[in-house]
């Protein structure tokens, strides 16, 4: 099974939505949402001259939805193109010419995919959009470029599920920081304050 991070995030982020978030409509469309991916992460779909698997679909389909939430359209779409690019470079990079990689492309990706992310969301909702549809875009990009050497390519493989799931955490976490220590200072700067009072 060469899921292993995409299986285990994805199972880990179901336990913490059905255990341990209040109820409510979100954590029930949540849950169900992870579920879904889960259950179809065997599941291909042949649109010549690819093989497309559905969780790709879907994380494409979840990030149009994530990003037509978002006012700043223009700037998303700048955002998304400028990430697409980034995904499919460090891919033709590592084809192309490999001596430049001292560390792993999957560890590259997800790195500058994240920060990438991170950077220029400013919601979860708009990050997590930003990053969904930006590695779905790169990797057409980056198959589309090979279907002219190769045939028989497949569009969202293991390794591009791998990457998704890493991604999502890292930018589950870094905002998740992000937020305590906004927390954090608020509450020291209201301590602060009732102390000079």
């Amino acid at each position: 099974m060469e899921n292993v991070f995409y299986y285990w995030i994805l199972w880990g982020g179901w336990i913490i939505a059905v255990f341990l978030m209040k109820k409510s409509a979100k954590r029930t469309f949540l849950s169900f949402l992870l579920l879904t991916f889960i259950i179809t992460g065997e599941m291909t779909a042949q649109v010549y001259p690819f093989t497309v698997s559905v969780p790709f679909v879907l994380t494409l389909l979840t990030g149009y939805y994530l990003i037509s939430k978002s006012p700043r359209k223009l700037y998303s779409f700048l955002s998304v193109m400028t990430m697409s690019a980034a995904y499919a470079a460090v891919h033709l990079v590592e084809l192309f010419d490999p001596v430049w990689f001292a560390v792993d492309r999957f560890y590259v990706v997800t790195g500058l995919l994240s920060i990438l992310a991170i950077y220029l969301g400013k919601s979860i909702h708009e990050r997590l959009g930003f990053l969904f549809v930006a590695i779905a875009h790169g990797d057409v990009l980056f198959y589309g470029i090979l279907s002219r050497f190769y045939s028989g390519l497949a569009i969202g493989s293991y390794d591009y599920m791998n990457m998704a799931a890493v991604s999502l955490l890292a930018v589950c976490t870094l905002t998740g920081v992000e937020a305590a220590m906004a927390a954090l200072n608020q509450t020291l700067q209201k301590a602060a304050r009732g102390k000079q009072a």
